[in-house]
């Protein structure tokens, strides 16, 4: 049997399916040999410790895993894979952070040399179709992640066919930059010439024919031109539906542009981008509003079929979900909680779900590892340990369970059945399937809790959530086995919704369908349309016959099927519907009838209109952004697939306005943005906060807000004062309070160093900081005025990423902090307080602070392999220290008796030790005796290394008496945070410190 054969034997509906994916390089690693693929060099070795390298994982890896049932177990489908194809060798890496001067590999695929072979730090060919194979036989689908947009930095299609890329100057002149530019400055492809096309197709057809893969997952799709998309998705083309299933990623939060590629190109399905934007600003907080989630799922009409889009939480190009919760203040077990809320709720509802890897543990990641250290990025290899503390692993099983078990899950109508308007954070939804038997065909209804405490449903409004015939009677099943007090109580669903939870419960459907017709109801009247973007604003004067209990709208669409756009009636006094999601230039006919207390409905008005995107309104913004001093402001929009900027004009001292013709209806996302040098959050407002929304054509064709107070109203009192260094202004100085939330409660100084600085009422802690001064702090209570704060220039000099100067305030993030605040043996004026250490490609930096009378502090460091195993016998600063386990031995320590200058050894044996020359690092010690601070950064190269060791350094401390004495106080030690297996015994003779659980710091 062909591969090709064995594929197209496999005719399940995706819809049917749940996908895990992968990015093979950090999954797993079943084959060390194949670690330095082609080894072309320092970036082809498999490197754990940089972020941006390769770190092992490939097929073999995936392979033993399906062996093992380890994605069948959670319930998936479907495995995505990142791209398989030859990368481009390494390139430099960044020029600042915590990854400066690393090494950037294409260790996720994205940037091809050779589309048509595997690279081999993944294994080969042969192993990839020994992968499917595999999958295949345990049911598992393969969906391969392919690129046709652009080629890899520098790759040799770029040089044997330069005219197959666009030019910078191309670029330049494009009315369509989107599809005509350098992405990251990765080569360009010309769909448009017929060789590149060729090209291009090919690449696709070869993968499918020669492996058997079962779909592709799309990158960049909306910078490829629509041209391409056509001739790809055409019958007999490269994508051709028939033949291989694909979901594309358009990075886009907009319904009607995401429908576009699946409506009007032939993608068979996109990533749900808007779907993705409402878990990561709605759900991650009790804050979020589940109004703006039900919006998106409001707007499904503009899909032919909304089930057929890919959901997700979130994936390997953004923040993790764990981080958006607590980035906003939760726990870390709230994160985990909201992760089950959102995954349950994206089980539940249309389309088919997707599930980047790690969710199974909760994993956490802020971004993109380029901008952060190994253990903070988004892209962390895959730690299988954590499993056995997690439950997430099981409630993904449980969710693809019932997914399984209720047809109305994977293939039926969603229909909204509650939503908060602004009340409790209660959103329910019932899904029912026709012509299904049994249980299977059974409705399902599932209701979400966003909020931290508990809901008893029958507190809503009406008492309880109006099911409208969904059950017809029995007992209702939980169907992922949750415990459920819900129940059906007068038509209503009633019972406890525990505080950040989604149930979802069965039972045999009712009679509850639409479209039962009472003709005796009187109609609305006066029923009038007005189009806008994708959207049609409907009004009417509703009757007052006590006969009607509220009324539905239905849509139908130039030829098409008429849908039911409200399944649960609007109050009878509404006179006004905004249908958002209406396909833009057809003509759509709305009908509006009035509905009984039955459910009956009447015969109803109807009303037709054309939307067009072309149809638009004047709107005014305006901001408070006195906390940004002078600004300038200016308002940043996200809607439209890439970020359009409006300039602002300053009306009075800190107000900012702008007057923008929009798409009418359009809802529009934004943030106020700052481009001075001190902005906060790198010029955007609202680090954690979800990005404004405002309904183009509402509240009068205007919008007002305060500056960094996005999802809660900004504080009614303010603090005002003046920041000067020496005795000028500091224009531009940050003041923050600190006792309240510091990412909202902050403000910049105008060029008179004076600033407003919004704060909750009450007593406050205000720190200001500018560049070359030391930051300085004070107290106030808001309101108050004339809070100055004097700053003194700053001493010390800056090396790499610190300032030494013995002050410690720049020490935000280090990679070490430890606190050791228990007296030791020698007692409260010999102890060691804190050690922080940090690392970047050129330094080893260290902070540590103590107190010392009569005594010394000593830091030993163990940079690599070998070094003296104890200090009992060096030629300087002997003592009773002993190292051993995890401190395999002492290459350099650092000395300081009272206060007196640091000083640096080297070691050369058991005996042997040498004084590193003051002028190699650089080092400051502050403090009144017995109190004292060192910091100091010292270069690798001084330590006799050519770089940062890729093991890291393992470092220790401790307060010790004279010559072969031990210590009485070392860190890290049992009491310390984080703690230490270091000890010291004997202390009736020497007091000697054994040193075997090191700090370590790469």
């Amino acid at each position: 049997m062909t591969a090709q054969a064995a594929t197209n034997e496999n005719r399940r509906d995706w819809r049917d399916d749940t996908i895990y994916f992968a990015m093979t390089d950090r999954f797993a690693n079943g084959n060390p040999a194949n670690d330095n693929g082609l080894n072309r060099g320092a970036g082809d070795v498999a490197d754990r410790a940089n972020p941006l390298g390769w770190h092992g994982g490939d097929f073999a890896g995936l392979k033993a895993k399906i062996d093992e049932g380890y994605f069948r177990r959670m319930g998936f489908t479907a495995l995505w894979i990142t791209p398989v194809v030859l990368q481009v060798p390494a390139i430099p890496g960044p020029t600042s952070g915590p990854n400066t001067g690393k090494l950037f590999a294409g260790y996720h695929g994205y940037w091809a040399e050779d589309f048509f072979k595997v690279d081999p730090h993944l294994g080969t060919l042969a192993e990839y179709r020994e992968l499917i194979k595999t999958a295949h036989r345990n049911d598992i689908r393969i969906i391969q992640d392919v690129v046709v947009n652009h080629a890899g930095y520098g790759a040799t299609l770029t040089k044997t066919n330069p005219e197959w890329f666009h030019t910078d100057a191309e670029c330049a002149a494009s009315t369509n930059q989107t599809t005509d530019c350098p992405l990251a400055g990765l080569p360009d492809f010309k769909q448009d010439i017929p060789a590149v096309t060729s090209y291009l197709n090919s690449f696709i057809e070869s993968w499918r024919r020669e492996t058997g893969i079962d779909g592709l997952r799309i990158d960049t799709m909306k910078h490829v031109p629509d041209a391409y998309w056509r001739q790809f998705f055409a019958r007999g083309g490269a994508g051709d539906p028939s033949k291989l299933w694909s979901v594309g990623e358009v990075f886009d939060g907009n319904p009607a542009y995401l429908a576009r590629f699946m409506n009007d190109l032939g993608a068979p399905s996109v990533f749900d981008f808007a779907l993705y934007y409402a878990f990561k600003d709605q759900m991650s907080s009790s804050g979020g509003n589940l109004d703006r989630m039900a919006d998106v799922f409001a707007q499904d009409g503009v899909y032919r079929d909304a089930t057929r889009l890919t959901t997700f939480v979130d994936n390997h190009d953004v923040r993790r979900f764990v981080n958006e919760v607590t980035s906003r203040g939760g726990t870390s077990a709230q994160a985990a909680e909201r992760l089950d809320l959102a995954l349950s709720t994206m089980y539940f509802s249309r389309g088919t779900p997707s599930v980047w890897q790690g969710t199974e543990y909760a994993q956490v990641g802020e971004g993109d590892p380029y901008n952060y250290p190994t253990g903070q990025g988004n892209r962390e290899d895959m730690d299988f340990s954590r499993l056995a503390s997690s439950t997430l692993d099981e409630r993904l099983g449980a969710l693809a369970q019932a997914r399984r078990t209720y047809t109305a899950l994977t293939r039926g109508a969603q229909q909204e059945l509650w939503r908060p308007n602004g009340g409790a954070p209660v959103l329910a939804y019932r899904r029912v399937v026709s012509g299904v038997r049994g249980a299977a065909g059974q409705p399902v209804v599932f209701v979400v809790n966003n909020g931290d405490a508990p809901v008893n449903l029958s507190t809503l409004s009406g008492g309880g959530i109006p099911l409208l015939g969904t059950f017809g009677g029995g007992a209702l099943t939980e169907i992922t086995g949750r415990a459920s007090t819900l129940a059906v109580s007068g038509g209503k669903l009633v019972g406890t919704l525990p505080a950040r939870t989604a149930l979802a419960v069965t039972a045999p459907a009712g009679s509850g369908a639409s479209g039962t017709v009472n003709p005796a109801l009187p109609e609305v009247t006066a029923l009038s349309a007005a189009p806008g973007d994708s959207a049609v604003n409907l009004t009417w004067t509703p009757s007052t016959d006590p006969a009607v209990s509220g009324s539905r709208i239905y849509a139908k669409t130039g030829t098409g099927a008429e849908r039911l756009l409200n399944f649960a009636p609007l109050p009878a006094s509404q006179g006004s519907y905004l249908a958002r999601g209406v396909t833009n230039d057809v003509a759509t006919t709305f009908r509006v009838v009035t509905v009984d207390a039955s459910g009956a409905e009447s015969r109803g008005a109807s009303v037709t209109a054309t939307p067009s995107a072309a149809i638009t309104a004047k709107v005014t913004f305006t901001v408070d952004a006195r906390s940004q001093g002078n600004g300038p402001v200016e308002l940043r929009r996200f809607d439209t697939g890439a970020q359009v900027v409006y300039p602002m004009t300053s009306a009075t001292r800190g107000i900012w306005k702008t007057s923008i013709d929009l798409p009418l209806y359009r809802e529009v996302k934004f943030k106020f943005g700052n481009t001075g040098p001190g902005a906060r959050n790198s010029g955007y407002e609202g680090d954690g906060q979800a990005d404004r929304a405002y309904v183009v054509g509402t509240n009068g064709n205007a919008y007002s807000g305060t500056y960094d107070f996005i999802d809660g109203p900004a504080p009614t009192t303010v603090i005002e004062g003046t920041v000067r260094g020496g005795s000028s202004p500091l224009g531009g100085a940050l003041v923050e309070a600190t006792t309240a939330d510091p990412k909202k409660n902050y403000a910049l100084t105008f060029d008179d160093g004076t600033y407003t600085l919004f704060a909750p009422a009450g007593a406050q802690t205000l720190r200001a900081s500018a560049d070359g001064f030391d930051a300085a702090t004070r107290t106030a209570t808001s309101p108050q005025s004339g809070a100055d704060v004097d700053l003194s220039a700053q001493t010390g000099t800056v090396v790499g990423k610190y300032r030494i100067d013995g002050k410690l305030g720049d020490w935000t993030a280090p990679k070490v902090n430890v606190q050791s605040p228990a007296e030791g043996t020698f007692g409260a004026d010999n102890n060691w307080l804190t050690l922080q250490a940090d690392s970047d490609a050129t330094y080893l930096y260290l902070a540590y602070t103590y107190r010392v009378s009569g005594n010394s502090a000593i830091v030993y460091l163990d940079t690599q392999a070998g070094g003296a195993a104890a200090a009992d016998g060096f030629d300087a600063w002997r003592r009773a220290a002993t190292f051993s386990g995890g401190m395999g031995g002492v290459d350099a320590f650092i000395a300081r008796y009272e206060n007196q200058s640091p000083e640096v050894r080297l070691v050369g044996s058991a005996t042997a030790t040498s004084v590193m020359s003051g002028s190699a690092y650089t080092a400051v010690g502050t403090g009144t005796l017995p109190a004292q601070t060192v910091e100091m950064a010292i270069p690798w190269t001084a330590l006799g290394l050519s770089s940062a060791p890729a093991n890291g350094v393992n470092l220790v401390g401790g307060i010790f008496g004279g010559d072969g004495y031990g210590a009485g106080d070392i860190i890290p030690d049992a009491g310390s945070t984080p703690a230490g297996a270091n000890t010291i015994t004997d202390c009736y003779t020497s007091c000697r410190a054994t040193f075997t659980a090191p700090l370590n710091v790469k």
